[in-house]
């Protein structure tokens, strides 16, 4: 980081430990202040840049951080197979309607009911 960056994220800092509520646009004038380079960043990069920063490494440094806990949840491989096995049953039973039906009407009425046997895949699939 350069001299010049150094001076203003020493300064953010500081003016964020004496007044952690102030605004960014605030913050970014009076860096502005500070050194004339900071004039050439949009107000969010310079939030980027500097008191994002300052704040997240704070947080990271705080004993007291409440960590979320990680929840992962995995299906075993026998309830994967079930799922799919259901899933698949609802692709063969639309298919032997779709083959039974020896109507052109009939076929129509197979197809319309297409949403029925989404329903029913993506039921399966969940359990």
């Amino acid at each position: 980081m350069a001299e010049s960056e150094e001076k203003v994220m020493r300064f953010v800092e500081e003016t964020l430990e004496k007044d952690p509520q102030i605004e960014t646009s605030e913050l970014f004038e009076r860096a502005k202040k500070v050194d004339s380079g900071v004039e050439n960043l949009s107000l969010r990069q310079f939030n980027a840049r500097f008191p994002l920063q300052i704040k997240r490494r704070k947080s990271m440094a705080d004993p007291n951080r409440r960590q979320r806990p990680r929840r992962r949840r995995r299906r075993s491989q026998a309830a994967a197979a079930e799922g799919r096995e259901a899933v698949r049953q609802v692709f063969l039973r639309f298919a032997s309607d779709l083959s039974a039906a020896e109507e052109r009407k009939e076929l129509v009425g197979v197809i319309a009911k297409v949403d029925n046997y989404v329903d029913e895949a993506m039921q399966a699939a969940r359990s």
